[in-house]
């Protein structure tokens, strides 16, 4: 029986080597391009968003529909990235403060259900990024408006509070926002609230900022009803002294 042997040459083996590197450095080429061309559409959405935390009178409706579409562009190059989820809640949390004033703004573009757009991309941002309490605080805002008074809102401000423990714009975000719907909170929340207030007076008392005054924690309609719960569990002494103060 003859034994027929084929031999393949050198150049031919390299060529055959080679074409897999070279689909994989195409692959990862494409890929920076589009994360590239993402940030670059991103950081329009972020200048779009400084500028409206500044004057929100000064974007019309065509630089808003703009920014919606450079959102969405971000989101089609990168779309499991969830820093770019977080910056879709800020978009839509910021329609939503629009809308729940009735802006006029909002009736031109005709963008409705925006608090929810947010909590769903505050959901996406926080399976990626459960850690970052910061999150946790925005995805209570969006709850609270859609009021939805549920575990999830119970969870979230008790994440908040723990993950953020020393972080100040938080603590002082959910004292008042929990202060404000005390009397619809689960008493699971309402014990966070007070660690919150807690943690504010505190902080407050090292190294005061005007946008974090924690006295105005003692103006809010449902402070009484905050101290009642104090009296009665005899819990963080320190805020008490202040119920009765009042």
């Amino acid at each position: 029986m003859t034994v027929v042997r084929h031999f393949v040459s050198m150049p031919a083996l390299r060529a055959v080597l080679y074409v897999p590197a070279i689909l994989g450095l195409l692959l990862l080429a494409n890929i920076a391009l589009r994360w590239s061309l993402a940030n670059v559409y991103s950081t329009q959405v972020s200048h779009h968003l400084d500028t409206v935390k500044k004057d929100s009178s000064n974007k019309n409706a065509k630089q808003w529909r703009q920014a919606r579409q450079h959102l969405e562009r971000t989101l089609e190059l990168r779309p499991a990235y969830a820093r770019y989820f977080e910056l879709g809640e800020a978009f839509h949390q910021k329609l939503a403060s629009l809308e729940f004033r009735k802006d006029p703004l909002i009736q031109e573009l005709a963008w409705y259900d925006n608090a929810l757009e947010a909590l769903n991309y505050a959901r996406r941002s926080l399976r990626q990024t459960p850690s970052w309490p910061y999150l946790w605080n925005r995805l209570l805002i969006s709850k609270l408006l859609l009021k939805q008074y549920d575990n999830e809102l119970a969870g979230g401000i008790e994440r908040a509070v723990r993950l953020g423990s020393w972080e100040q714009p938080i603590q002082y975000s959910v004292a008042i926002l929990g202060l404000d719907s005390w009397p619809i909170l689960q008493d699971a929340a309402r014990l966070h609230v007070l660690h919150a207030m807690e943690q504010t007076l505190a902080m407050d008392q090292i190294n005061h900022n005007k946008d974090y005054d924690a006295t105005k924690m003692f103006s809010r309609s449902n402070f009484s009803q905050a101290c009642e719960m104090l009296a009665k569990g005899m819990i963080d002494r320190p805020l008490y002294s202040h119920c009765t103060l009042k």
